[in-house]
């Protein structure tokens, strides 16, 4: 008899420190016409794009160090069709002295549904050293800014 292999549950209850509008594109789509499963991923890395350049950061720098990512977990709860107006929230969780964990959730902006939740594994990287660094402590205190809002957990 075959084992199955347990998914890792996304811990959704976590403050808000940025959130965006996207837009479901032509490129975006899968053969099932709907968003693919691959770009949930690159929605999540643009909505860490525009959070940092919110903060005039970059991935290449967040206060003498860059992020490199370690891994991700995503779970896809609905499909998004071309041209659905979705929003992404994302906070912050699990912070280290070295590496954080980076929470989305991405919502139907007309029904209020969730179309997905993920966790990207997020590291301090010197590019040029090619090595793990500690935190920079300006970075930390933007992950310990006041949130604009919290987002609930989702119901089991």
């Amino acid at each position: 008899m075959a084992k199955t292999v347990p998914q890792n549950k996304i811990q959704l209850s976590f403050d808000v420190l940025f959130s965006c509008t996207l837009n479901v594109r032509v490129a975006d789509l899968n053969y099932g016409n709907h968003l693919g499963n691959d770009r949930i991923l690159s929605y999540f890395h643009e909505g860490r794009v525009l959070w940092l350049s919110h903060h005039n950061l970059s991935e290449q720098n967040v206060g003498g160090c860059g992020l490199i990512m370690t891994g991700a977990n995503i779970q896809y709860l609905q499909q998004a069709r071309l041209h659905q107006v979705i929003t992404l929230t994302l906070g912050a969780r699990e912070l280290g002295k070295a590496r954080f964990t980076l929470v989305y959730k991405l919502t139907d902006d007309k029904t209020g549904l969730t179309i997905a939740v993920g966790e990207t594994y997020m590291g301090f990287f010197d590019y040029q050293h090619q090595k793990p660094v500690r935190a920079p402590a300006s970075f930390i205190a933007l992950l310990h800014a006041t949130p604009h809002q919290v987002v609930p957990a989702l119901p089991n």
